[in-house]
């Protein structure tokens, strides 16, 4: 059926009306994000037919559910000031210092005897350590153990003047699953006693700590961490450690990283006993291959860690491995070994090595099965300690784009 001219002007001006009033509404949806339920089932013109779609939206969280836990666990969350005394620098005809700098985190209780985590960069090189209660009491902290590589420190004030502070729970950060909310807690800028709610963005990041191995199996967060957020905790919806905040991206808004509780629980043993925590080092710059690679290559598997250096009297040159080198433009080139396995366990990945040596310990040997050229070989090695300082031509293959402060760092993707 036809319709005249002025029918059809007024359906189309019914039908642009509709487009406006559906559009008020779903902009009113994303301005006021977590709204209660909305139900937008009915149109603005009658020429809707039968079922049209229904467009829910749920509260993201429970706020009587936050206020409550939060109140439950701040005073549990501390403030970390640290002063590390400078030598004296010289610049141009001048000299300055020595002089003290001062650095500023945050930390959580894990015990009844006054033992605090926090980030390693936080307290790095600090000759004092305070902390200071959410009540506002101040107490001296020592520190006890730290480990640069994994960028984790432990600290210890007197318990006793802790009074009836519960510490925080620790939870089991290997069931945590992107979507699940995340809870930091800490004193940005200096501001104690803050939170901030998000999410899980995604899990098994890997970032290089400021030691330059890199941190793995770290949480991704939407939640917002800024400077004097690191060192401290990220919270699942129970109250329980999840986390500790760590480092965010640079050029960008909402990606922040934390450090697994599990990769801290299973070195506060060694945290305890005192001192540095040395971790194994193997001595390799290495590429994970994948189809690109092993076809460029003719590599005779496409899976697997392509070996492109082996770092001079490290453990790895000991043992024998052979690395490719790299041309002009930074690519591997040919003749480098290739690690499949190690003690019986496959690795497609730097990540995967560097996770499998994170339950040894310097010293421990291992057993690596290669690819090279033609032939399988198994090779011993003996694993050492991670260099205090590595040269800077044997740094992992990273961006010198950090921007190591005594707050926190940033990670900038390569």
């Amino acid at each position: 059926m036809r319709l005249n001219s002025a029918k059809r002007g007024r359906l189309i001006r019914r039908q642009h009306s509709s487009v406006i009033v559906a559009g008020l509404l779903i902009a009113l949806v994303v301005i006021t994000g977590c709204a209660p339920t909305a139900d937008i089932s009915q149109a603005a013109t009658s020429e809707n037919t039968s079922n049209p779609p229904v467009v829910t939206l749920t509260t993201l969280y429970d706020e009587n559910m936050l206020v409550s836990l939060y109140e439950q666990v701040i005073p549990s969350v501390v403030k970390v000031e640290a002063v590390i005394e400078k030598e004296t620098e010289t610049i141009g005809p001048f000299k300055f210092g020595p002089f003290q700098q001062e650095g500023q985190g945050s930390g959580f209780i894990i015990d009844k005897e006054g033992h605090v985590l926090t980030n390693n960069h936080v307290v790095d090189g600090a000759s004092s350590v305070e902390i200071t209660l959410f009540g506002g009491d101040v107490l001296e902290a020592a520190i006890i153990g730290t480990d640069r590589e994994n960028d984790l420190a432990l600290l210890k004030v007197d318990p006793d003047k802790l009074g009836d502070v519960t510490p925080l729970p620790l939870g089991n950060s290997d069931n945590i699953k992107p979507g699940q909310m995340a809870i930091a807690l800490g004193s940005p800028f200096g501001l104690e006693g803050s939170i901030t709610v998000g999410i899980i963005s995604a899990v098994g990041r890997s970032i290089p700590s400021t030691a330059q191995r890199l941190i793995t199996d770290m949480l991704q967060t939407d939640a917002a961490i800024n400077p004097g957020n690191s060192g401290g905790p990220l919270l699942n919806s129970g109250g329980e450690v999840i986390g500790i905040n760590t480092a965010i991206e640079a050029s960008s808004n909402g990606i922040g990283f934390a450090i697994p509780i599990n990769t801290a629980k299973s070195l506060l043993p060694a945290l305890l006993e005192g001192g540095e925590v040395g971790s194994p080092w193997l001595g390799i710059k290495g590429v994970a291959i994948d189809h690109e690679l092993a076809g460029r290559l003719e590599l005779p598997v496409d899976s697997g860690v392509y070996v492109v250096g082996v770092i001079p009297d490290s453990p790895a040159e000991k043992a024998g491995l052979r690395g490719s080198g790299a041309d002009e433009q930074g690519q591997p080139t040919f003749g480098g070994d290739i690690i499949s396995d190690v003690d019986g366990q496959t690795v497609a990945s730097v990540e995967d090595l560097i996770a499998y040596f994170n339950s040894k310990k310097p010293g421990d040997e291992v057993s690596l099965s290669i690819y090279r050229g033609d032939k399988t070989l198994t090779i011993k090695v003996t694993l050492g300690e991670w260099p205090e300082q590595m040269a800077s031509s044997e740094k992992s293959p990273f961006p010198d784009e950090f921007d190591w402060g005594p707050f926190h760092w940033y990670w900038k993707n390569p």
